[in-house]
């Protein structure tokens, strides 16, 4: 995958977390707990009761990861 902002090459690989991975509007005071109000959107679908992943690219070029979650549901 080329990188969006300077075009070099991306690297493949995964962000992880123990919880589940979340993008949420504002910053959470317990970003370990999921969260309950507000906008956020669940990334991660391949849990298991230790982690859970989803698919990034690294540049490291300009220092950006790029995220997959087109088959993830809303949280």
């Amino acid at each position: 995958m080329k990188c969006p902002y300077c075009q070099q090459e991306m690297e493949p690989g995964y962000i992880q977390c123990r919880d589940g991975v979340y993008w949420s509007e504002k910053e959470r005071k317990l970003a370990a707990i999921p969260p309950l109000s507000g906008k956020t959107l669940k990334l991660s679908s391949n849990e298991t009761p230790f982690t859970a992943s989803v698919r990034a690219w690294r540049c490291s070029e300009c220092k950006k990861i790029v995220v997959d979650y087109g088959e993830v549901e809303k949280g």
